[in-house]
């Protein structure tokens, strides 16, 4: 970079003083563009620069600065002094420098990431340099908006805890749940993200689930059938094709909040009304006639009620209290189906077969 360009710029700078409001941000945006062309300068070249840009910096307004900010940030030797004026200036620019600078010291960085403002934290959830002690301090923060900028950075070095703690706020949070399951091949972790995943995600989650219960292959289950009375007062509350009624019974045997039983009764896939089924030890027959009554979409899908209609047939009673615990993120009572009860579900294949039989049926429904 040519000294004497800092040199004619600092005498113009000082031939303006007496209208600093029209030159300043001008001169401050094109002393600026001179110091970004080159990738590298001399110890002279960043001096001059800092003592040009230096005495207009303070004169600039937020949109100018958030300009010169944007430049410097690219600039791998910007004079430390002069981004610390910026980031102390707040708004803008300090997000710009905050969320793209690599002079920042690590020290800084992991205090805003601890305790900084919302939206200072948000810049450094940007960051394409976390470090997992930065990624870690941002994954417990309160803000949803620090949350989802540290979701949505594919560099961000999230292991299985943190995952596990966003996955948590993502239950009630459809952007930042999307920003996870954007990040990549949907973890375990991710599990309580169910109800907001799409049928790819959720095929990957489900396996999963399955394959975390490979521990318990050939032992029997715990839980048994749910008792007629319930089982009936499921039906009962489902046939009236009252959505919101039904999804209130929902949420009373699931113990969950009432949104997110709604969300499950919503789903147009019945997917998760299904995993929601098996976990409350719902006799097969029973969830088919649900499916078949108060689920017109599904009824007149062979391929959503089949698939459906195999998922509580073949699904053990563990996983789907594992995927379900997950989406409401709380344990279910174990008195609904408990082991007490007679009653109890059939080994996989027999249930295959009642499945099979149901499908018989239900394609004889559909003819008459």
């Amino acid at each position: 970079m040519p000294t004497d360009i800092y040199a004619r710029l600092r005498d113009l700078a000082a031939s303006v003083e007496a209208n600093p409001g029209e030159m300043r941000p001008v001169l401050l945006r094109v002393t600026t563009d001179l110091f970004a062309l080159h990738p590298r300068h001399t110890g002279e070249e960043v001096r001059l620069y800092e003592e040009m840009a230096g005495k207009l910096i303070d004169d600039a307004d937020e949109s100018t600065l958030t300009q010169v900010a944007r430049k410097l940030a690219r600039c791998v030797d910007a004079p430390p002094a002069l981004l610390k004026r910026i980031r102390a200036r707040g708004g803008e620019p300090a997000r710009e420098i905050l969320s793209k600078t690599p002079q920042i010291d690590r020290r800084d960085l992991r205090q805003i990431a601890a305790s900084g403002a919302c939206d200072l934290a948000s810049s450094v959830a940007a960051r394409g340099d976390l470090d997992r002690e930065i990624a870690r301090l941002l994954a417990a923060r309160p803000e949803r908006e620090v949350l989802r900028a540290l979701a949505a950075n594919a560099n961000a070095p999230l292991g299985g805890d943190d995952l596990r703690l966003l996955a948590a706020r993502g239950r009630e949070d459809s952007a930042l749940a999307r920003a996870l399951l954007d990040r990549g091949d949907p973890t375990l972790e991710l599990l309580p993200l169910y109800l907001s995943a799409n049928a790819k995600e959720r095929a990957r989650l489900l396996a999963l689930a399955m394959d975390a219960n490979l521990s318990q292959t050939g032992r029997p289950e715990s839980y048994g059938l749910q008792d007629e009375v319930t089982a009936r007062r499921i039906e009962l509350s489902a046939t009236r094709q009252k959505r919101a009624t039904f999804a209130l019974t929902l949420a009373d045997l699931l113990k969950c909040d009432p949104l997110i039983a709604r969300r499950m009764v919503d789903d147009d896939s019945g997917d998760a009304l299904a995993v929601a089924f098996v976990a409350l030890g719902l006799p097969i027959e029973v969830a088919a006639r649900i499916f078949l009554i108060a689920f017109p979409k599904i009824a007149l899908s062979p391929d959503a009620f089949d698939r459906n209609m195999r998922l509580i047939a073949t699904a053990p009673r563990r996983v789907a209290l594992r995927m379900v615990e997950a989406m409401v993120g709380a344990p279910l009572p174990e008195t609904h189906g408990g082991p007490r009860l007679a009653a109890r579900r059939e080994d996989a294949e027999a249930r295959e077969g009642l499945w099979q039989a149901q499908i018989t049926d239900t394609q004889g429904f559909r003819r008459a």
